[in-house]
Order: C-alpha cells, then sequence, then structure tokens
C-alpha cells in the first residue's frame, strides 16, 4: 500500500500545527519547556529493544548507554521522550525535584498532552517506570582523559495505577522524587523548547530528538562564536540511528530519513531554513536565532 497519502496528511496536518504556533510566542503561549543538556544531544531507543537491557549510542567523543530494569525493560519510542520533557520543565517550574504526576493515569496522561484510553494505561505505566528506573551513563572523550558520568532520573516514587485506573482515582497522589544530581543539572543549566513544536513532533521519535538537538546545537553555535560546524553523516548515524545496516546503503537509508524529520522540524523552527544544508558527507550547521530565547526572568 502506498504511504504517500499519509505522509501528505501527516505534513499537511504539521503546517497547520506550525502556523497555530508561530502566531503566539512560547513563554505568552505558556509553552516553554526544558531538557537537560546532555540529553539533548543523546536519544532515548526509538523503538523496542526486546529482551535487552543495555542499549548504546554514541555522537562523537560522547557516548550514552542506558541500562534497563529487569522487571520494566528499556523506555523506548514517543511516551518517555514525553515524560522526560515535562520531568525536566515541571522541575524548572515548581524549583522542586518533588513531583505530583496526578490521581490516575488519565490525570497524568492530560497533563503530557497524551491522548488516552484504557488501552494506553499498560504502556503508559511500563514506559514511565522504565524511564524511572533506568540508569543513563555518559562517557566523554577529551584528549586523552575519559570524563563519564551515571545518571538516575529519579530517587523514589509512589505509583498506585491498577489495570482499571481508567475509571479510578486514587485518594493518594503519584509522586516522583528527582535525584539531587538530576535536579541540580536540570535548574542551573538546561536546553528550553517550546512544548507545543515537540508534542506535535510525537508521531516520529527521530523528529523529536532531531528538535531538541538542532535547538542545543544552535544554541552552542552562537555561545561558541563559530561561523560554521561540519558533522559528518556517520557520526549522525552513529547518534541518532539504531536498525540501520553498517554499510553504505544503510547509511543512505539513515541520511534519507533523517533528512525526512529535519525537514519536518523546519516548519517549526523556520529561523534554521538555510542554515541546515547537506554537503554530502557532512551535515553543515551555521549559526542562526535560538528558537526559543533564555528567559530574561532571574
Amino acid at each position: 500500500m502506498c504511504k504517500k497519502p499519509t505522509r501528505r496528511l501527516r505534513i499537511a496536518a504539521l503546517i497547520d500545527e506550525a502556523s497555530q504556533v508561530e502566531r503566539e510566542d512560547a513563554y505568552k503561549a505558556d509553552s516553554i519547556g526544558y531538557m537537560a543538556p546532555a540529553l539533548a544531544q543523546v536519544t532515548l531507543p526509538h523503538k523496542s529493544q526486546g529482551e535487552s537491557l543495555y542499549y548504546e549510542r554514541t555522537n562523537g567523543k560522547l557516548t550514552l548507554a542506558i541500562r534497563g530494569h529487569k522487571s520494566y525493560g528499556l523506555p523506548f519510542g514517543t511516551i518517555p521522550r514525553v515524560i522526560l520533557a515535562w520531568i525536566s520543565s515541571e522541575a524548572v517550574r515548581t524549583k522542586s525535584p518533588e513531583l505530583f504526576l496526578g490521581r490516575s493515569a488519565a490525570e497524568f496522561s492530560k497533563k503530557l498532552s497524551l491522548h488516552y484510553n484504557g488501552h494506553d494505561l499498560s504502556r503508559l505505566k511500563k514506559q514511565c517506570l522504565a524511564l524511572s528506573r533506568a540508569v543513563i551513563s555518559i562517557d566523554n572523550k577529551v584528549e586523552k582523559s575519559l570524563r563519564f558520568e551515571d545518571i538516575k532520573i529519579v530517587r523514589s516514587g509512589l505509583i498506585f495505577w491498577e489495570k482499571d485506573a481508567d475509571a479510578t482515582t486514587s485518594l493518594w497522589e503519584n509522586t516522583i522524587a528527582l535525584t539531587e544530581d538530576f535536579y541540580t543539572a536540570i535548574a542551573s543549566s538546561s536546553v528550553p523548547l517550546d512544548l507545543r513544536v515537540y508534542f506535535a513532533l510525537k508521531k516520529s521519535p527521530l523528529a523529536m530528538d532531531i528538535y531538541c538537538w538542532l535547538t542545543y546545537r544552535m544554541f552552542l553555535l552562537q555561545v561558541s562564536r563559530k561561523s560554521r560546524v561540519l558533522i559528518p553523516w556517520e557520526y549522525l548515524k552513529a547518534q541518532f540511528a539504531s536498525g540501520y545496516s553498517d554499510d553504505e546503503q544503510g547509511l543512505r537509508d539513515f541520511k534519507k530519513a533523517f533528512l525526512r524529520r529535519l525537514r519536518e522540524v523546519l516548519l517549526f523552527y523556520t529561523e534554521a531554513q538555510g542554515h541546515v544544508t547537506d554537503n554530502g558527507k557532512h551535515l553543515a550547521l551555521t549559526p542562526c536565532r535560538p528558537h526559543v530565547l533564555p528567559s530574561k526572568k532571574g
């Protein structure tokens, strides 16, 4: 079956959402979100890793590895990305490492701007717990040294969601408490995002990742005052891709998928149009205005 009509419908919907986003500044729309810098550079799995409890991606000298919990597996797909953005944003907004998820899975799904029905409950709960119980390791090779860090996002939690929670509201709030290290990293340095854009792209985990990454890279370009940066396609494939063959055809397939999702991101991040170009062996970035400017408050 031809997928082109579905593709055209998706693009039409994204163009419509982009025009709506453009009408109002992210701050006025109260849609500012945040992401930890390290997690804007590296990615969670796009698809289920089966029985595996280990996942690894590399971005140049930076390597991210995720170790999953034996009961919940590895977090993957759209849901943990949305949860992670909400966790980071809520921690910045409330200035507290203790976060309240609501009294039911349905209430939490509304906080996440996710469509909810009873069938989705199991997936939402499992991905929430998979993300909460995972350990993320980051290795950064600098010259002859190695700097490494293990990140545990959630220190503790209390979840009351049951199988019939679609119709049940708990007497208690479901809560999670962030680890001190993760909360400090978010509170002191985080990448501002427009959550309207992030959620609009949620049908494609790759598009969500590209939006976070491009926003962060443009911020770095502005701070470093570099006029241009060239990123080899092999590096991008190692950073973003999984499931592609390790040959020239696999690289071509990844490049095609990346550029397709990049075009979707640029429907929203219009300031970056013309500043992200394919030079054959490299993706070239030249400085442009960050998609969301840092707040002038405090």
